[in-house]
C-alpha cells in the first residue's frame, strides 16, 4: 500500500474511533483508497443531510491527527501498524460489523486457531482454577489464548498460556504505550518475548478510558474461533464479548457455576440461552473442526500442570490439604495436620520459596 493511503487510514481511524464506521467501510471496499475521504466532497458518498453533517466533523477531526508523526513513533517503539486496506489485515476482522480501521501490534501476530477466555476481574478460587487449567491445557495443545489483559480471569489466562509455553494475544483498550492495568506491563513484555502479541485499535497516547473496553471486546471475539466465559455477573464485560461473538457467528462457551453465586449469573444465563456448557477441555476440543485439530498437539491436552515439588513430606501434606480446602490460616493448617505452629512455618517457607503457595488476606492458598 502507498504510504499516503496508510497515513489517510490512520487519520480516519483516529477520527472515527467512537462512531459507527460502516459507511467508511463501504466506501473503502468500493474505492480501495482512503484518500478519497479527504479529496472528494462527502456528498459523493452520503446523501442524508443529518448523517452528512455528523461525518463532516469526523473527517475534520481526522485531518487534525498527525499520522506521519504517529507512524514514526510506532517505528521507534517496535510497533507494527496494519490498516484495513493492507493485504495482511486479518480476515477474521475484515468481515465483522464496524471493523477497526487500524491495528497497532507489538509482537508476532498469531494466525493459529485461537480461543478467547474472558471473565470477571474479581474471580473466586473456582474461577481462577478453571481459567488456569483451561488456558494451560489449550495452550499446551498449540491453541492461541486471546484475552483482554484485565485483572482477574484475563490475567490468569495469559499467564497460564505462557506457563504452557504457548502463545497468547492481549487486546487492550488504550494505546500500546499506556498499558492498563499498569502492573501487567511486565506481562505484556513476556507475551511478546514468547511469540505472542499485544494489540490495540487505539492510537498511541490513548488513555484507558472506561468506554474503550466494551468496544475492544469485539476484537477479542472476532480473532477467536470461540469465546469461553468463566465467571461474571449479568453486567460483566465478558457477556459483552459473548454478545459480540454471537453477532459475529462465533461459538460461545461457558463454565457452569454455583446457583447461589452472583459471579455464576452470566455463564449460567449464557448456557440457558444456548451456549455450550464446558466442564473439561475435551468439551472445547470437540467443537473444533477436524482440519484444525490435525495441526494441534492433541496428545498434550491431558497434561495439567502440577508443580514439581522438591520439598519435605510434611510440606507436601500442606500442599495437598490446600488443594482440597482452597484457603486456610496457619492455625487451621496446624490443627488439621497436627503440626506445631513454630515448626509449620518451616514447611510453609519451603512452599513459598517455590512459589507454590501464596498468602492472601491471612490465608494460604495454592498459587495457580
Amino acid at each position: 500500500m502507498e504510504i499516503n493511503e496508510k497515513l489517510c487510514l490512520l487519520k480516519l481511524n483516529a477520527g472515527s474511533l467512537y462512531d459507527d464506521n460502516t459507511w467508511m467501510i463501504n466506501v473503502l471496499n468500493s474505492q480501495k483508497k482512503a484518500s478519497v475521504f479527504f479529496e472528494n466532497d462527502l456528498r459523493d458518498f452520503i446523501e442524508n443531510d443529518d448523517i452528512l453533517e455528523k461525518n463532516k466533523k469526523i473527517i475534520d477531526d481526522a485531518k487534525k491527527f498527525d499520522a506521519e508523526q504517529e507512524l514514526n513513533n510506532c517505528e521507534k517503539n517496535g510497533i507494527c501498524v496494519i490498516t484495513y486496506l493492507d493485504e495482511d489485515y486479518p480476515d477474521s476482522l475484515r468481515d465483522i460489523p464496524n471493523p477497526p480501521l487500524a491495528l497497532y501490534i507489538k509482537g508476532n501476530f498469531c494466525k493459529s486457531l485461537s480461543i478467547s477466555i474472558v471473565g470477571t476481574r474479581h474471580p473466586t478460587e473456582y474461577g481462577l482454577k478453571n481459567a488456569s487449567v483451561f488456558a494451560y491445557q489449550l495452550a499446551s495443545a498449540g491453541i492461541v489464548i486471546t484475552s483482554g489483559l484485565a485483572r482477574g480471569i484475563d490475567t490468569v489466562s495469559h499467564k497460564n498460556a505462557l506457563k504452557a509455553k504457548g502463545k497468547t494475544v492481549a487486546v487492550i483498550g488504550s494505546g500500546l504505550d499506556r498499558i492498563y492495568p499498569p502492573e501487567n506491563k511486565d506481562l505484556t513484555s513476556d507475551i511478546v518475548l514468547n511469540g505472542g502479541s499485544v494489540l490495540s485499535e487505539y492510537p498511541l497516547g490513548t488513555s484507558p478510558l472506561k468506554f474503550n473496553f466494551p468496544k475492544r471486546n469485539r476484537i477479542i471475539s472476532a480473532l477467536s474461533f470461540a469465546t469461553l466465559v468463566i465467571e461474571g455477573d449479568y453486567n460483566s464485560g465478558s457477556l459483552i464479548t459473548a454478545r459480540y461473538a454471537i453477532e459475529q457467528g462465533r461459538d460461545v462457551m461457558a463454565v457452569p457455576g454455583r446457583i447461589d453465586s452472583r459471579l455464576s449469573n452470566g455463564p449460567n444465563k449464557l448456557i440457558k440461552d444456548g451456549a455450550y456448557p464446558i466442564t473439561n477441555v475435551m468439551d472445547i476440543i470437540s467443537l473444533i473442526p477436524f482440519s484444525e485439530i490435525q495441526r494441534m498437539n492433541i496428545k498434550n491436552i491431558d497434561i495439567v500442570e502440577e508443580k514439581k515439588l522438591d520439598v519435605s513430606d510434611r510440606a507436601k501434606e500442606i500442599y495437598e490439604l490446600l488443594k482440597v480446602r482452597n484457603a486456610l490460616t496457619p492455625d487451621e493448617i496446624s490443627i488439621m495436620l497436627k503440626i506445631d505452629i513454630s515448626e509449620l512455618f518451616n514447611y510453609i517457607f519451603e512452599l513459598e520459596s517455590l512459589n507454590a503457595i501464596v498468602l492472601l488476606a491471612g490465608k494460604y492458598k495454592i498459587n495457580y
